[in-house]
């Protein structure tokens, strides 16, 4: 019996799903999730509803696609450096905070928080691909610098996720709530710079 091999996407192929992509963030930040149209989508970014269809299959896998290409965006970035484990979480956390204060991550958030009890699936899927992601990458780096002896952490995945929540403190809810007083122009190095050395206090090799 033979097997078809996987088609990889043609350049063309790739441009409108990127196309669709643009077009559908725009129109779910804008309208939310429940009053988005795919009709909205195809009108804004060209092409066709079968083509839509095609590569997203519906509006809830056309929004999934969108976390997943902001996750792996952020997931590439938090790619942490070979250096000693100070520089290291704070190059991490200014690309984290980066990534989760960016337009359509705030966008993402305040859809999943005004619109998640009527869609829980949502919810769910997004913790699932996201954050669920996020932590077990930084839940791996910790134990491999705890191996090394570099730190001592006895559950890297409890601290990954006290990390992140730390980094992210009241600073993503005022972000949605009141975007144009706390915009991305704000400068996070201090918060960065005390989150770290507090978490380096916890951590420290007995």
């Amino acid at each position: 019996m033979h097997h078809r091999k996987p088609v990889r996407p043609t350049k063309r192929g790739q441009a409108r799903r990127q196309a669709f992509l643009d077009a559908a963030r725009g129109v779910f930040y804008e309208v939310g999730y429940e009053a988005a149209s795919v009709n909205d989508v195809v009108q804004r970014a060209g092409g066709s509803l079968a083509t839509l269809y095609n590569q997203f299959e519906n509006k809830e896998g056309l929004f999934l696609a969108l976390i997943e290409d902001g996750v792996a965006g952020m997931r590439a970035s938090l790619v942490a450096p070979d250096l000693p484990i100070r520089p290291a979480l704070s190059i991490l956390a200014k690309n984290y905070l980066e990534g989760v204060m960016a337009p359509g991550a705030i966008g993402t958030f305040r859809i999943l928080v005004g619109e998640g009890r009527k869609f829980p699936q949502l919810a769910e899927k997004f913790f699932e691909l996201g954050p669920m992601r996020l932590r077990a990458d930084l839940s791996a780096f910790l134990a491999a610098r705890t191996t090394q002896g570099e730190i001592h952490c006895a559950d890297p995945d409890f601290a990954a996720q006290a990390f992140f929540d730390m980094l992210r403190s009241q600073h993503r809810v005022r972000r949605s709530a009141l975007p144009e007083k706390f915009g991305p122009e704000i400068d996070y190095s201090s918060h960065i710079e005390k989150v770290v050395s507090l978490f380096l206090a916890g951590v420290a090799p007995r």
